[in-house]
């Protein structure tokens, strides 16, 4: 181990912690591994689209998908404890993606979420819910540069591909 720490839980030798520490490190890095593919995608979206994103992860369910979108929302004030949460779950995934609908735009906390994936060194994209409506793009997306996707589930997926 890195500085000479070894790690010994009660009732196991050294060599059976460190086992037990690589092993459990290896169940992760293959839980997360994404094998050109992303597995986890925070979505960010304001709570009057929440049917929109919900047919979306229903989308990604079906047998010949390869994504898998977890609910990581927060439904509390936007204050400090939701950021800490926010933080934390948004470190859990590999992307995010900002579904972008009448009042995205408008929302502090949407416009936090991507400048936190940003700074978390995340991959970021916006997706119009309407492809027919051109509604404000979230000024964060605008000031990085994000590509803007029409809602297509081949198109997202092979945007979160892209090394």
């Amino acid at each position: 181990m890195a500085g000479g720490t070894t790690f010994s839980p009660i009732g196991k030798s050294s060599e059976e912690a460190e086992g037990l520490f690589d092993s459990s490190l290896e169940e992760v890095h293959e839980a997360t591994k994404t094998e050109g593919r992303i597995r986890n995608v925070f979505i960010s979206f304001h709570v009057d689209d929440e049917g929109q994103v919900n047919f979306l992860r229903n989308q990604a369910t079906g047998e010949n998908s390869d994504l898998e979108f977890r609910d990581y929302s927060v439904k509390e004030p936007f204050d400090e404890k939701w950021k800490t949460q926010c933080r934390e779950r948004i470190g859990q995934t590999s992307a995010l993606i900002c579904m972008i609908g009448p009042n995205t735009a408008s929302r502090e906390a949407v416009a936090w979420e991507i400048e936190e994936a940003y700074r978390q060194g995340k991959k970021v994209i916006g997706v119009r819910i309407y492809r027919d409506q051109a509604h404000p793009i979230p000024s964060p997306l605008v000031a990085h540069h994000a590509r803007i996707l029409n809602w297509d589930l081949a198109e997202i997926r092979r945007f979160l591909d892209e090394p």
